[in-house]
């Protein structure tokens, strides 16, 4: 009696197990996009309506149930409950680790995928849709939390007296809760978004204030400027990064130095009116995160020469995200005066060389260091004048396009060089 007894207890064992293996599908979180934000404005956030909240994120909550046939909604479901929290350290602002909003759903059945977003996330939750189009039924608020609005008021007081945003981190939690069942563990997601001030850019060379009368000798200046650094996501932000513009002064035409920059302009050139964009770079290899360098060297190509002999004033731009949407800060302009190097009365005492000889030696001032360019070419190479003949690795002679190519290279960080002998 008690063999039989144990012989159904393993047949029944047999029989459940293939069913519990069935119900157990896969279980998957995965972040679509999170956009990256130098600036929160709290009271960007409606935590009553979540379609009026800023696009921070976007995840991907999939289940697929063993026992289904590929079909929509097929086999059996899971129940799972989500959980998102939202938590501010702010000392200027007074909140330390203060739990900004937060809430749970009671757990429903999922089967399939749904994508969630902040748009998704507020205290009526009860609406989200499977990429296939179904109604998620049975989604409901269990429990919430968020900060009052006497904090609201207070915080916007406190901003409003400085004029900025104090720095600090917001902290982004995403729960996934299986109910009920073993073999598949919580998922969760966890974004920490570190807020700075970066509403000012100061430009530190070449120039200054136009009293200063300040001269340099390159004719390709390396710009830059301090500011904050900071970081975008291209697909939500592709304005971002900084902006420059350079202009020739002259006093006699212009009444201001804000005139002088917005006339006709040496780089962007052709002039378009507006500012250029520079160049940008990837935080990291298969990222949408972008990042750029407070400098920039005048370039060799879609720009207007700088000559001797003439002053030039030059602005930066800096466009950064918030939640309210991108925004931008201005420098002050500096203003810089490239002095005649001496010549025929002719040109008004500039030495001004013509055709190619003059474009291989405004790329070999692109090559060399600036300091090291001034002191050789207003040293002992005073007056010297490239012949066109130029050899890479000591055997290959270089074409002007061959030379202009690689200077773009070298230029945008592709390649170094090692050695520049001048004969």
């Amino acid at each position: 009696m008690k063999k039989k007894s144990l012989l159904s207890i393993w047949l029944l064992l047999f029989t459940l197990s293939p069913i519990f293996a069935q119900t157990q599908g896969i279980l998957r979180l995965e972040t679509i996009y999170f956009n990256n934000y130098e600036v929160f404005y709290i009271g960007d956030f409606d935590f009553n309506n979540g379609m009026n909240n800023p696009d921070i994120f976007e995840y991907s909550l999939v289940y697929e149930p063993n026992d289904g046939d590929g079909s929509p909604g097929s086999g059996s479901p899971l129940n799972v409950s989500i959980e998102f929290e939202m938590i501010a350290n702010v000392p200027g602002l007074n909140l330390n680790n203060r739990r900004i909003f937060y809430i749970i759903t009671k757990p429903f059945a999922l089967n399939g995928e749904v994508l969630i977003s902040t748009s998704d996330l507020d205290l009526n939750m009860n609406h989200i849709y499977y990429t296939d189009g179904r109604d998620v039924t049975g989604i409901s608020v269990r429990e919430s939390e968020y900060l009052p609005e006497e904090e609201f008021a207070n915080i916007k007081s406190v901003i409003m007296a400085t004029g900025k945003l104090p720095s600090g981190d917001y902290i982004f939690n995403f729960k996934i809760y299986p109910e009920n069942i073993s073999g598949i563990a919580p998922l969760s997601q966890h974004q920490i978004v570190s807020v700075t001030n970066p509403s000012t850019i100061d430009l530190v060379a070449p120039g200054g204030a136009l009293a200063d009368n300040i001269e340099i000798f390159s004719m390709y200046p390396l710009f830059q400027w301090e500011t904050i650094d900071f970081m975008w996501t291209g697909i939500n932000c592709p304005e971002c990064g900084y902006w420059i513009r350079v202009s020739e002064y002259n006093p006699s035409l212009h009444s201001s130095l804000d005139e002088a920059l917005n006339d006709n302009s040496n780089f962007p050139y052709p002039d378009n009116g507006q500012f250029y964009h520079l160049p940008v770079e990837l935080v990291a290899d298969g990222t949408d995160l972008y990042t750029a360098q407070n400098s920039f060297q005048f370039p060799f190509t879609d720009s207007k020469p700088l000559e001797e002999g003439k002053t030039y004033v030059w602005q930066v731009k800096k466009t950064y995200p918030t939640t309210s949407g991108s925004e931008t800060v201005e420098s002050n302009i500096f203003v810089f005066t490239i002095p005649s190097m001496g010549g025929d009365e002719g040109t008004g005492g500039v030495t001004i060389s013509t055709g190619s000889e003059n474009i291989y030696g405004q790329i070999l001032e692109q090559l060399i260091d600036p300091e090291t360019y001034n002191q050789l070419f207003t040293g002992e190479l005073l007056g010297y004048l490239p012949t066109g003949v130029v050899i890479l690795n000591d055997t290959q002679q270089l074409t002007l396009d061959q030379l202009s190519a690689i200077a773009a290279q070298l230029l945008a960080g592709q390649i170094t060089v090692k050695s520049i002998t001048v004969e």
